[in-house]
């Protein structure tokens, strides 16, 4: 058992000396962790002009055991332009991680062996005058050997972001280094560097001209080292980008840096698979066949101006493009082109030449060069047919969900590019051409909506344009547009407005059509606001529908003349039917702040009949008056101010009109409130006032309440509609009513009635609600709180009014009369003469004035003539080699 008792021991030895050597091992590091980190600093700093930011210091063992680390965590290091602050970044990274033999530490050298960097930002930068952000470095003045050296076996780093800008060549490049591990000898004379690395290339761009965008890229190679001959350089690498594989070739040297890059029979379906932008990426794998090839020769001496020389030559041979899903296929597909810039800064070429293929509605061929990168010119060429389910189903266009139908194209064009202000603008020097559509359908993502059966021809040259019997249809709705177009040109470098003339024409516009359901509840759309109307836009648009449908309301024969500008819109001369009734009158509309209007319009009408009228609106939304209670014919002037929240739609509480009201004829037949209002007054203490034959006879008449005119203005402000005292005068009854009336349909209106024949005598009840005013006697009665269940009974506050009036009334009278037959009061200019009373009252008139009457059948005539005229502008616009002729054309 002796050897039990050995093992034992010798455990407690092995893990009370393991034990001990971890303490005095954390206790060395402890003592001389701030001896270590400040020599480690002063070395750094020995050697950078520029001063490092270190949030945290720190030495640790045991977490990279074996090594011993120093960790400079939230390392900053500024730009080195001397006008630079502390927002220009140079580097950033979270972690710096310097890791060391322990062994070197204790013999007081210190020889970094592996770097690690976390997550960070390097950018590198040349200035306007050749200066440089990353010079950081210090020229060595002395040779002497310190102990601080870099014997460096790996770097790793992972999490980069790096980008670099040169404002002399205006070159720049972006791109995330996702993961990158270089492992070799790095203190050997010559040696070989092991190296993997993958980043996403988010661009690499020339002037204003982008080459790569958005693009996945690896690469594991082998890298040359010679520190004798200084080159650095990879022979035969491989690089995959998006997964196709190039070959290439890098030498640098002191004096300059060479690169090629060849790339022979790529499968054209795979380059069409994995070169498609991220947006725009297909479901299903293309299929197809044919090769591209790609060829590069790069260029650049190692000088602050020197410019890189580039030539490349790219092509596609007969390829062919299959979308499996529908068989749609693209063939006959060819292309040469190149890249070079030999001929120096200012004079880049990109040349696309003999872009040709076939589709199923026939061949398309055109061609693109662009010069001169820093301010690029555009010319080009287009002609043949697309078919536009083809290309979509190959390409996927970005947020177009559908897509079908033909375009033919048959135009030329030339763009410059002008800076203003640091900002690219394009200008259309020249160009022109045509646009046929046939039968084209497209519905956006996200969007219910698709436009189908559309149809048209643009004719455009420079700066006109002219659109001929573009023909739209959405849901039951259609739309046709002909018009001009004038100054595009300088519209879209943002120096002119678009003047604009249209005539626009409908069968049958379905609002509801226009609404998008996919999109949701737009009360709880938490969007961004945007501007919807422009403010560089003037023009007028002539506008002839046939019929438009609000819910169940149709309004038919709509015509009018719309002007449209500087956010607004105005359309002056509307007419149009509802309900059997003419109305005219205008409308504007403008754009107060994003997405949201403010509403304005003045709509007269001298044919509306109640019965139909009721019938289509639906008796207004109420149960008192339907269209069996009422009939006779109106005249009406309505000015009405509202604002607009594309979301929430009209905001009821600022909504504010006027409505002058004339009604012939008028009846009022069985209304379910004039009925309970008689009920209401047999009681036993009316009875006091009125016998039981009287009351019916009230009733009676009030279920039937014959005038021949009525005039009234009524306002609405605030969500209550307030009608003024008015008078419905009867062969057998008076009826006096104001009242108001909310869209809540809380209601408080007030009735007075006269009885010429039902009572003779003057009488008063315990009410005090019955007064003789001389012909007759007045009945004051209030109906209010909500419509459904309405609160009737005596109008005490009223009778006491008219009361108090009728007093003040007769004061004035008697001493008029004073005046007037004892010349009395004489010196007060106050008091007018009496004047006997007439025996018609006044009455409110309204005053509808001569109104330009609109005929719909006339209207459409001028169209037709107005659209001859636009087709003979688009011809001469087809007409080339005439630039100093000046075609116009406007719609009257």
């Amino acid at each position: 058992m002796k050897w039990k008792k050995w093992l034992v021991r010798s455990v407690k030895w092995f893990f009370g000396i393991l034990v001990t050597l971890v303490l005095t091992i954390s206790f060395l590091i402890y003592i001389f962790k701030d001896d270590i980190i400040d020599y480690a600093v002063s070395q750094i700093n020995k050697n950078l002009k520029t001063e490092v930011h270190v949030d945290e210091i720190d030495v640790t063992f045991w977490g990279t055991f074996p090594n011993l680390s120093l960790d400079f965590n939230g390392v900053f290091i500024q730009d080195a332009f001397s006008y630079a602050t502390k927002k220009d970044t140079l580097l950033y990274t979270e972690q710096i991680r310097l890791k060391f033999n322990p062994l070197d530490i204790w013999n007081e050298t210190y020889n970094v062996k592996k770097v690690d960097i976390k997550p960070g930002t390097l950018k590198l930068k040349v200035d306007k005058k050749g200066a440089v952000n990353y010079d950081i470095f210090k020229e060595s003045e002395s040779k002497e050997k310190t102990n601080f050296d870099l014997t460096l076996e790996s770097i790793h780093a992972n999490g980069i972001r790096f980008s670099y800008s040169n404002r002399v060549n205006e070159n720049s490049y972006k791109t995330t280094v996702q993961d990158i591990h270089l492992v070799g000898n790095f203190t050997q004379d010559k040696f070989d560097i092991a190296t993997k690395a993958d980043f996403y290339i988010q661009k690499i761009q020339n002037g204003l001209v982008p080459f790569i965008i958005n693009q996945q890229a690896s690469t594991d190679v082998a890298i040359h080292i010679d520190q004798i001959s200084e080159t650095f350089s990879i022979d035969r690498g491989k690089l995959l980008l998006s997964g196709i594989p190039f070959d290439f070739d890098v030498k640098i040297d002191t004096s300059e840096v060479k690169l090629k890059i060849d790339a022979d029979k790529i499968p054209l379906a795979e380059l069409a698979n994995k070169l498609a932008v991220k947006e725009v990426k297909t479901v299903s794998e293309l299929k197809g066949s044919g090769t591209g090839t790609f060829h590069l020769a790069f260029q650049n001496k190692l000088a602050k101006d020197s410019y890189p020389k580039v030539d490349c030559k790219f092509s596609i041979d007969n390829g062919r493009l299959t979308e499996p899903s529908k068989g749609l296929t693209l063939r006959n597909i060819d292309l040469k082109g190149y890249y070079s810039t030999l001929k120096g800064k200012d004079k880049e070429e990109l040349s696309i030449q003999n872009v040709s293929f076939q589709t199923i509605s026939g061949p398309f061929s055109g061609n693109l060069d662009i010069r001169r990168f820093s301010k690029p010119s555009y010319r080009g060429s287009a002609k043949g047919s697309l078919d536009l389910e083809v290309i979509h189903a190959l390409f996927k266009l970005p947020k177009i969900e559908e897509l079908s139908g033909r375009v033919k194209v048959n135009t030329n064009f030339h763009l410059e590019t002008m800076i203003e202000n640091e900002q690219p603008i394009v200008e259309i020097a020249d160009g022109n051409g045509t646009a046929l559509m046939d039968n084209v359908d497209f519905r956006l993502q996200n969007d219910s909506r698709k436009f189908y059966d559309i149809y048209g021809n643009l004719i455009l040259n420079r700066s006109d344009a002219v659109l001929e019997g573009l023909k739209v249809h959405l849901g039951e709705s259609d739309l046709e547009l002909n018009g001009s177009f004038n100054y595009i040109d300088q519209f879209l470098q943002d120096k002119h407005t678009l003047d604009v003339a249209v005539i626009a024409e409908s069968k049958k516009i379905n609002l509801k059509d226009f609404t998008n359901s996919i999109a949701g509840d737009p009360k709880t759309t938490t969007t961004n606001r945007e501007w919807m109307m422009p403010t560089m836009i003037n023009g007028k648009v002539k506008l002839n529908v046939d019929a438009i449908h609000v819910n169940q309301h149709v309004f038919t024969q709509i015509n009018g003349e719309m002007t449209v500008g500087n956010r607004s819109i105005s359309i002056q001369k509307l007419h149009g039917i509802t309900a059997n009734a003419t109305v005219r009158g205008t409308l504007a509309v403008v754009e107060s702040s994003p997405e949201y209007f403010q509403l304005a319009t003045n709509l007269s009408s001298k044919d509306i009949y109640f019965k139909p009228i009721f019938r289509e609106w639906n008796n207004f939304e109420q149960e008192v008056i339907k269209e069996d209670n009422i009939s006779g014919r109106a005249e009406a002037i309505l000015d009405l101010k509202a604002p607009f929240d594309l979301s929430y739609g009209i905001m009821k509480d600022e909504l504010e009109a006027q409505i002058q009201l004339k009604v012939f004829n008028g009846q009022l037949k069985n209304v379910s409130t004039f009925t309970a209002l008689a009920k209401d007054l047999k009681t036993s203490k009316t009875k006091l006032v009125l016998k039981g034959k009287e009351i019916d006879a009230l009733g009676e008449k009030l279920n039937n309440i014959q005038f021949e005119t009525l005039e009234n203005t009524i306002f609405i402000k605030k969500s209550t509609i307030v009608i003024p005292k008015m008078e419905i005068n009867s062969n057998a009854l008076n009826i006096t009513v104001d009242g108001k009336h909310k869209f809540s349909n809380d209601i408080d209106y007030k009735f007075a009635f006269r009885f010429r024949e039902l009572k003779q005598q003057k009488d008063e009840s315990e009410f005090g609600i019955v007064e003789d005013d001389g012909t007759g006697f007045k009945i004051f009665v209030r109906m209010y709180g909500n419509l459904a269940n309405p609160i009737i009974e005596w109008d005490k506050t009223s009778r006491k009014e008219e009361a108090k009036q009728n007093r003040e009334e007769a004061k004035q009278e008697a001493i008029s009369i004073l005046k007037s037959e004892l010349g009395l009061f004489k010196k007060d200019t106050t008091i007018k003469k009496y004047q006997p009373p007439k025996k018609d009252y006044e009455v409110l008139k309204i005053e509808f004035g001569k109104e330009e009457e609109v005929n719909p059948f006339e209207e459409k005539k001028k169209i037709e003539k107005e659209k001859k005229g636009l087709k003979k502008f688009g011809e001469k616009l087809k007409e080339k080699g005439k630039p100093d002729e000046k075609e116009e054309f406007t719609v009257e």
